[in-house]
């Protein structure tokens, strides 16, 4: 008998990954194209998202659209003439949208460099759709990118958030010929989670740890398991590629020590020991740090309670203070800690005096409905410092 009901599940779980692998098969993700421009990428684009988006506000459907797309921004004529074209190609992370790269898109164009920022396959639409997303799917849609960018520019950088640094790393890994580095804001190397190698197997048997509705337009409120299990993947794979191939290709990393998201201790020991390059940089936020700087490093604190803010979260490192959405007086905050509570997601919501920060126990000490922090108070400083780290391997490249 037990054998026949041990044989009964397996069927099942076979059953299952059948019917997880059919379901794949039906859905084409939306990809860049080999050699497409990116002109056309963009229509496409609105089309695709236009067809399958469940919007927010359906009275607001230009905006919502308007903030998942992909985009690009071209530095000022007047201002930038004579200069050699510098291009930088960026990315979103998971459960994302391009709205996520607008600041430090604008900030680059701002100093003549030409922007572009993919959306990855499964995105911009409805969290469904990252249900049978692969991997491969999120590399074909950078490479193609930054393979025809690289046609158009004289230096090229690659870069992203997150799931999108870690397509930029392996991408730089991959093509250090074509990139002259790499700009990377809280890059997954590792997911900050102890049983993250679980998510390949429960994957195939489950698809949601929890599926809540979004009340922002530009982010997912809850990512399927499938698309963590992809992630886990991925950021396995880069993360041994730079440790098993160290290389002095110029990188710039900021990252916040407190991320909840990521394993930060596990970025830092990719950027020490796989990217070797004296030219690499790394800038580290810690509540718990004080300020320093060392050779390749610097360390930033970020225990601000004339601000009320304690820690700097996985999204908050390339926000803008003046970001209308996002921003420290913008219209959204990121309250998804409560979604399971109804009044202390209103209070984290409408709190005119809460704190922000990355989820602590000390954070919630200073109050129990607190927001995530979705922007970095140091925001103009940090972008300086990247306009400085692309000018000075431009030169050298």
């Amino acid at each position: 008998m037990r054998q026949k009901i041990v044989w009964w599940c397996f069927c099942v779980l076979v059953s299952s990954v059948s019917m997880i692998g059919q379901a794949a098969e039906k859905q084409t993700q939306f990809i860049y194209e080999p050699e497409e421009s990116f002109a056309h990428y963009i229509l496409r684009a609105e089309q695709y998202v236009n067809e399958r988006k469940t919007w927010v506000n359906s009275d607001d459907k230009p905006r919502e659209l308007a903030a998942v797309q992909p985009f690009e921004l071209l530095p000022d004529a007047k201002n930038c003439v004579g200069k050699e074209r510098i291009g930088v190609l960026l990315s979103h992370g998971l459960s994302d949208s391009p709205f996520s790269m607008r600041d430090p898109a604008l900030a680059l164009q701002a100093a003549c460099y030409q922007v572009r920022v993919v959306l990855l396959p499964g995105h911009g639409t409805k969290s469904e759709d990252l249900l049978t997303v692969a991997r491969d799917d999120w590399r074909a849609t950078f490479q193609n990118a930054a393979d025809q960018f690289s046609k158009e520019v004289d230096v090229m950088y690659v870069g992203g958030f997150s799931t999108g640094g870690a397509l930029a790393t392996e991408y730089a890994w991959q093509h250090s010929d074509k990139v002259a580095g790499a700009i990377l804001f809280s890059p997954l190397f590792k997911i900050n989670s102890s049983i993250d190698w679980l998510s390949p197997w429960l994957s195939l048997v489950k698809d949601w740890l929890d599926n809540y509705p979004s009340d922002d337009f530009a982010k997912y409120a809850s990512i399927p398991l499938p698309a963590i299990a992809e992630v886990y993947k991925l950021a396995k794979e880069v993360r041994n590629l730079v440790l098993d191939n160290p290389k002095d290709v110029p990188v710039f990393i900021a990252l916040s020590e407190d991320d909840q998201t990521v394993d930060a201790s596990v970025s830092e020991t990719v950027f020490k020991k796989g990217m070797i390059g004296p030219k690499s940089q790394m800038v580290l936020y810690s509540k718990d740090q004080m300020n320093a700087n060392s050779d390749r490093i610097k360390v930033y604190n970020t225990d601000w309670p004339e601000e009320r803010i304690f820690g700097l979260s996985h999204m908050a490192i390339h926000g803008s203070p003046d970001n209308t959405y996002y921003g420290e007086t913008g219209e959204y905050r990121i309250c998804g800690w409560y979604l399971s509570d109804e009044a202390l997601y209103k209070k984290c919501r409408t709190d005119e005096n809460n704190w922000f920060g990355e989820g602590s126990d000390l954070l919630t000490e200073n109050s129990p409905h607190a927001a995530r922090i979705s922007w970095n108070p140091d925001f103009n400083a940090l972008m300086k410092e990247v306009t400085f780290f692309i000018k000075a391997n431009a030169n050298s490249k």
